[in-house]
């Protein structure tokens, strides 16, 4: 949900409700070390969760920022 708050007379930002930098920062760190770990796994257990060596490669190349909704 986005809301509009006045900031400084005219200026207006637009900011999420509830959002918060150190909780996303937080998920977005663990994010990535998933995404490294996924990189890091063998084929057969690649196999056993359905992800190939391509898949896992370009996961582990996405940025920090890139989360899923």
């Amino acid at each position: 949900m986005l809301t509009m708050t006045a900031n400084h007379g005219t200026r207006q930002t637009h900011r999420r409700a509830g959002f918060n930098p150190v909780v996303w920062l937080q998920r977005a760190l663990a994010v990535r070390e998933q995404r490294t770990r996924l990189e890091t796994l063998d084929d057969r257990l690649l196999r056993d969760i359905g992800v190939d060596r391509m898949i896992a490669k370009h996961e582990a190349e996405r940025p920090f920022w890139d989360l899923p909704h």
